[in-house]
C-alpha cells in the first residue's frame, strides 16, 4: 500500500486514484503536530504492512529565486522549531530529478529566505514515520505555490498539483514496485550469510530463487538447504564452499 499523505484534502483529491486500490489518501491536517498525530494513528491502527510506503505530496512556499509551480523531491527536512534534520533516501529515483531541502514550520512563513522552501508537515511525518518506515520508504514531493503572499485557493492548489500528475504517478509506481520486490524477497530464502555469498553472488542467488518460486520449484531448494543443515554443512566456512553449493542449487533447478 502507498499511503498518500497530504495536509489538506485539496492536495490529494485529484491524484489519489492514480494507483487504484494500491493507494490510500490520508489527510493529516495542517502543521507538523497534526501530521505526526495522523501518521501515529495510522501506524497504531495496525493497517500498515511491513513494505508499505509513504508519499507526502503538497504545495509549499518559497523564497525569491524559486519559480512558482516548480516541483522538488525533498532530500533534507529541517524542523524549524527543534532544529533537527531528517534525510529521506531518494535512491529509487534517477539522478536528474530536481532535489531540494525544505524547512517545516508551524505556520505560514510570510517572509521566506531567498532560495528556501517551507512547508508545514514534512518534519512531523518523517520524525514519526522513521520508527516504522525506512528513509527510502518515505518520499516527499513539494510544489511551489507561493512566496509567502498571494496564498492560492483550495481549487488552485488542486490544479497546481494535478499539473504534476505524471511525475507524482511515476514516483508512486516506483514505490509500489519496490514494495512488491521487498515482499517477494521476504518470501524466498535468505542464503547470503549461510552460504557466505558476496554481494554479487547474492544478487544472482536471489534472481535464481525468484525464478524457482515462479516455476514452483522453490521446494527443491528448501529440501537441499534443509539437508545441508541436518548434516551440519551450513553455515559454510568460506566463499569457495558457498560457491559450490550455489552451483549445486543451479543444477537442481536445471538452469
Amino acid at each position: 500500500m502507498i499511503w498518500l499523505m497530504t495536509a489538506m484534502k485539496c492536495e490529494g483529491e485529484k491524484i489519489s486514484g492514480i494507483l487504484g486500490d494500491n493507494m490510500t489518501h490520508i489527510v493529516t491536517g495542517i502543521g507538523p503536530v497534526n501530521a505526526s498525530f495522523a501518521l501515529r494513528k495510522l501506524i497504531d491502527s495496525g493497517r500498515c504492512a511491513p513494505f508499505d510506503k509513504i508519499l507526502n505530496v503538497g504545495v509549499c512556499g518559497a523564497g525569491d529565486g524559486v519559480p512558482a509551480r516548480k516541483l522538488f523531491f525533498i532530500n533534507k527536512i529541517t524542523d524549524m522549531v527543534s532544529g533537527r534534520d531528517y534525510y529521506p533516501d531518494l535512491a529509487l529515483f534517477p539522478s536528474d530529478i530536481e532535489e531540494s531541502q525544505i524547512i517545516t514550520s508551524d505556520n505560514i512563513v510570510s517572509e521566506p529566505d531567498p532560495g528556501r522552501l517551507y512547508d508545514e508537515e514534512a518534519a512531523g511525518i518523517f520524525e514519526t514515520g522513521q520508527k516504522f518506515f525506512s528513509p527510502d520508504s518515505m518520499v516527499f514531493i513539494k510544489i511551489v505555490s507561493d512566496h509567502g503572499k498571494d496564498i492560492p485557493t483550495k481549487g488552485q492548489v488542486a490544479d497546481i498539483i494535478y499539473e504534476k500528475k505524471d511525475i507524482i504517478e511515476d514516483a508512486a509506481r516506483r514505490l509500489m514496485t519496490r514494495a512488491e520486490e521487498q515482499r517477494l524477497q521476504a518470501e524466498i530464502l535468505d542464503l547470503k550469510d549461510i552460504l557466505c555469498l558476496t554481494e554479487a553472488m547474492n544478487n544472482d542467488m536471489n534472481n535464481l530463487l525468484r525464478y524457482a518460486k515462479a516455476q514452483g520449484k522453490l521446494d527443491l531448494v528448501e529440501r537441499y538447504i534443509s539437508g545441508l543443515s541436518e548434516e551440519g554443512q551450513i553455515p559454510v566456512k568460506n566463499k569457495k564452499e558457498g560457491a559450490i553449493h550455489a552451483g549445486n542449487i543451479r543444477r537442481i533447478l536445471g538452469v
